[in-house]
């Protein structure tokens, strides 16, 4: 559908945030990159294609990504039919916005009808990786040995690979996400994994290409410690692991190195310290319009993260002037000398992306 090629890229950009913000509601997520890059991706595909089936197949690898992610995180095909229904209220509701005078007559209705097509050939790409991931989930479940204690923090062959250590001497923790690590890199000089091939510590000297050759699944690469830090650095690692494998942080890469992972993980490290935050700068929030929360925090997360004036902010979020002025006022009124102070304004960083999900649903 060669007019599509048409329409403006700031109406463009505006029904991208509109689906990107519903998506993100229906599915009770806060800020997400994979969502914005989805959606970002699959309007600019329809635009540059025209067309609903080759635009599908041009993000279906993304789409695959995406529902992979949502069955690693325990959703199933209902949960993922709710995200598309809202990505297809807020095309129909904004198309309108978006083409303005650019189409008209049939070609506004054929226009329609093929953005639904669109909209369903995307949903079943994403569903068939979903099931997919599942399936390999579930296979996963049945051939990993059932354990009847937590396994030990470092096993003897791992413990003996310590002893080994010169003083100052450096290792690497690396741990799996999902598939074991490789035999072959495990049987290797100077390696000691666990009987499930889950975790291995490693020369600090390897580079992280020299490992990321061995891989065949995904895992994450711990820092450079001592022997004294080892047994930390296992745990720590292992979480980082875990919250890959759960969907809790998304990450495409084969090897991810643990330091990239710092602020997701300090936001997750605890919950009651989160609550702790939240209670202390956002309390009164509590009996205000639900929208009108949601508003002010998304724009109040944005200023905190961005630093960029609200003239610009404004732009970014695709409302007037004066709206962004308001909000900030009104922000300032709620929160007064916290917004000036670093420490504070931390706390309020950490505290929206903790509460923010939960006011969007």
């Amino acid at each position: 559908m060669a007019s599509s090629r048409d329409l403006s890229p700031t109406r463009l950009t505006h029904l991208s945030e509109q689906i990107r913000r519903a998506v993100l509601t229906a599915a009770g997520a806060q800020d997400d990159q994979l969502v914005h890059e989805v959606v970002h991706a699959a309007v600019t595909a329809f635009v540059e294609e025209g067309e609903a089936r080759t635009a599908a197949a041009r993000v279906a690898p993304l789409m695959d990504r995406l529902g992979r992610r949502q069955a690693r995180r325990g959703s199933d095909a209902a949960a993922l039919f709710e995200s598309f229904r809202a990505a297809r209220i807020a095309t129909q509701r904004g198309l309108s916005a978006v083409i303005g005078e650019a189409i008209t007559g049939s070609v506004v209705i054929r226009l329609r009808e093929e953005l639904m097509s669109y909209l369903a050939f995307l949903f079943s790409h994403a569903r068939a990786g979903l099931e997919l991931e599942r399936e390999r989930i579930e296979r996963a479940e049945l051939e990993r040995p059932r354990r009847t204690t937590a396994p030990p923090a470092l096993t003897s062959s791992q413990r003996r690979a310590l002893a080994r250590l010169r003083d100052g001497e450096q290792l690497v923790v690396l741990t799996a996400v999902t598939e074991p690590l490789p035999i072959a890199l495990c049987h290797q000089p100077g390696v000691a994994a666990d009987d499930e091939r889950q975790t291995a510590l490693a020369p600090a000297a390897w580079c992280a290409e020299q490992l990321c050759e061995w891989l065949d699944g995904q895992a994450v690469l711990g820092p450079a410690v001592t022997i004294n830090d080892a047994i930390a650095a296992v745990a720590l690692v292992r979480r980082a692991a875990g919250m890959l494998a759960d969907g809790t942080i998304e990450d495409p890469r084969r090897l991810v190195p643990f330091e990239d992972l710092l602020g997701a993980m300090l936001l997750a490290s605890n919950p009651v310290l989160n609550e702790l935050m939240i209670a202390k700068h956002f309390a009164s929030w509590g009996p205000m319009p639900a929208s009108r929360r949601v508003a002010l925090a998304e724009f109040l997360q944005l200023w905190l993260e961005r630093g960029q004036p609200t003239n610009q902010l404004a732009r970014e979020l695709g409302i007037p002037p004066q709206t962004a002025h308001s909000r900030m006022k009104a922000v300032r009124q709620l929160l007064g000398e916290a917004l000036d102070d670093p420490t504070q304004r931390l706390e309020l960083m950490v505290a929206l992306r903790a509460i923010l999900p939960r006011w969007r649903s």
